[in-house]
């Protein structure tokens, strides 16, 4: 009877060792899982945050490109309207100089010439000036060039000019403006791609020192 008990309980020991060796085995079966599911995830997410900073990084330094070449950009129009203010005003001292009175009798005797030349078919034609220079031209007309003029050129004041002349042809309805500002504002454009050529020159070399 003591062997039967002794038996049994050898037995029950031996069953509650093997199911508590079964249950931990489990219990670590299980961390082992969940420890390894947890540092995928980890994992995952790493890599997922790396990725996101990778294009976060791409698309910042993409728009700061952007945001430098539009930078440059505003630059170079700003720093070729100054340079094209400067030139409209040197250009227009420089046409202001050159206007003279002496200037703007050649020009028109050359205008009123050309037009006796061709009989007068256009019609009467109008010669405008400023009231400054009106006085000086009537006399310098009458005194040496009257023989040579038609009786269909006249001279009249506008004073809206500072500076030039304007000739209208009354028959055409056509006008031609030869004032300050208007040559000016033709010099201008006409130098514009020139000037335009110079600035970006300029910018390429000052980006070529740079980069060396």
């Amino acid at each position: 009877m003591a062997e039967e008990l002794q038996h049994l309980i050898e037995r029950i020991q031996k069953e509650g060792v093997e199911k508590a060796e079964a249950q931990a085995a489990k219990i670590i079966s299980q961390a082992k899982e969940k420890a390894a599911s947890h540092v995928r995830e980890s994992e995952e997410k790493a890599k997922a945050l790396v990725a996101k900073g990778e294009k976060d990084a791409q698309a910042f330094m993409e728009r700061s490109i952007r945001s430098l070449e539009q930078a440059a950009r505003d630059l170079l129009i700003t720093v070729g309207q100054g340079v094209e203010n400067i030139l409209a005003d040197l250009v227009a001292e420089s046409v202001d100089k050159a206007l003279t009175i002496e200037v703007l009798e050649q020009m028109l005797v050359k205008m009123a010439e050309a037009y006796a030349a061709r009989g007068g078919e256009e019609g009467r034609i109008e010669l405008l000036v400023n009231p400054q220079d009106q006085q000086a031209l009537v006399k310098f007309f009458a005194d040496r060039y009257k023989e040579r003029l038609v009786s269909g050129v006249k001279l009249h004041v506008d004073n809206d000019i500072f500076k030039g002349f304007k000739v209208s042809f009354v028959k055409g309805h056509v006008q031609h403006d030869f004032t300050r500002e208007a040559i000016a504002e033709s010099l201008v454009t006409f130098l514009r791609p020139q000037l335009a050529e110079i600035v970006h020159r300029v910018a390429r070399q000052e980006s070529q020192t740079d980069k060396g």
